[in-house]
């Protein structure tokens, strides 16, 4: 079963020009719109409104395939080093709320009806379709081997999938949905995040590690809202009311290092939350705000290692680019810049199976006990 593509792009739609001297990075916006700024100068390089609703997610692999998902339950491609349009993906029957490129081979996309599709990037043509959770797909990441992926979803659950063979492989219940997914750079970890809860899952024998803000109650509670690995035992985690926070990871535990410098609110206005955090480059942290501002970090990735303890002054703030726009979602291309290597793993990687049966049943990791 094949998506049904547009037309070509629009005469109206911007020339090509080489977009390749620098890396941009691409923001979502609440109206639909996609906007794209240099990583290193802040300028913008495009701007652009391909959908009738909001931006939920985009991603780019290393060749400068965008795709972005929306509330129009579209997904759109595009080109960036060449600067065109490439086509629209229409097979989710509800917003797209979740997308991931695996190198240049394959896009998997997941949405609220809960579906995951994964598309031959070749000519996107659909390899597999199966339902992923019993309510709305809420995020998901391929692992850096392409052999393994992990969904997460309203039903609350988190679900490990076996690309190679389209079945399942484990599941995970948890006390709340989960927002985001990220791999650890060496895959032999996942990191999950609830509005609540930061938790790490170790996939050899589910052992879990977790973070709550002790001060975080009641009417006082502060949302968790992004996170990313900055190295193998330290991730940047961002909340509602702007603030970054760096955490470090143990064999049992999650333990917050330090805070991120924050810039005083603009008179008259609130804080900003922050939406989305990106690591770029190897030692950048790209932090995208809902006032639409993007902030670029600088940090020292030598002590981001199993066994770090980062400090505050290990961050410099390259730059802010204020987008003017409602920022939803974030992305970062970087020319040339390959996928993390897998861990364990000199094989030669397989493609998600044309046809494959999903749905069958993993063992399942036991229910996390309620935190204290």
């Amino acid at each position: 079963m094949k998506g049904r593509e547009v037309k070509d792009a629009k005469a109206s739609e911007p020339a090509e020009e080489d977009y390749t001297a620098a890396a941009t990075v691409v923001v979502g916006t609440y109206d639909g719109g996609l906007l794209g700024f240099g990583l290193e100068d802040g300028a913008q390089v495009f701007g652009y409104a391909p959908h009738a609703g909001c931006v939920k997610a985009v991603h780019c692999n290393h060749a400068g395939k965008l795709a972005s998902g929306a509330t129009d339950n579209t997904v759109r491609l595009f080109d960036l080093a060449r600067g065109v349009e490439m086509g629209e993906l229409q097979e989710h029957e509800d917003t797209v709320c979740a997308l991931q490129f695996w190198g240049t081979s394959n896009l998997v996309t997941g949405s609220s009806d809960g579906q995951v599709c994964i598309w031959r990037c070749s000519d996107y043509e659909i390899l597999l379709k199966f339902r992923g959770h019993k309510a709305a797909v809420t995020c998901l990441a391929v692992h850096p081997s392409g052999r393994m992926m992990a969904s997460a979803g309203r039903d609350n659950r988190i679900q490990l999938w076996d690309l190679t063979r389209g079945t399942s492989a484990a599941h995970l219940t948890v006390d709340e949905s989960v927002e985001v997914l990220e791999w650890s750079p060496s895959g032999e970890s996942i990191a999950a995040l609830s509005p609540r809860e930061l938790l790490t899952v170790q996939v050899a024998g589910c052992d879990v590690a977790t973070f709550r803000d002790a001060g975080s109650a009641g009417f006082m509670r502060v949302s968790l809202v992004a996170t990313t690995f900055l190295g193998e035992g330290v991730l940047a985690l961002g909340d509602g009311k702007g603030d970054v926070r760096i955490i470090t990871r143990g064999d049992t535990a999650l333990e917050e290092a330090c805070r991120l410098p924050m810039d005083a609110p603009t008179p008259g206005s609130g804080p900003a939350r922050v939406k989305s955090l990106v690591r770029s480059a190897g030692d950048q942290l790209v932090v995208g705000m809902s006032s639409g501002c993007v902030e670029v970090w600088r940090y020292a990735a030598k002590k981001m290692g199993f066994k770090g303890r980062p400090e505050a002054s290990d961050f410099t703030k390259l730059r802010v680019v204020d987008t003017k726009a409602r920022l939803t979602s974030l992305a970062v291309w970087v020319p040339g810049q390959e996928l993390p290597a897998p861990a364990q793993s000199s094989q030669k990687q397989e493609a998600p199976p044309k046809e494959a049966a999903a749905g069958k049943k993993g063992k399942a990791c036991k229910k996390r006990k309620q935190a204290a």
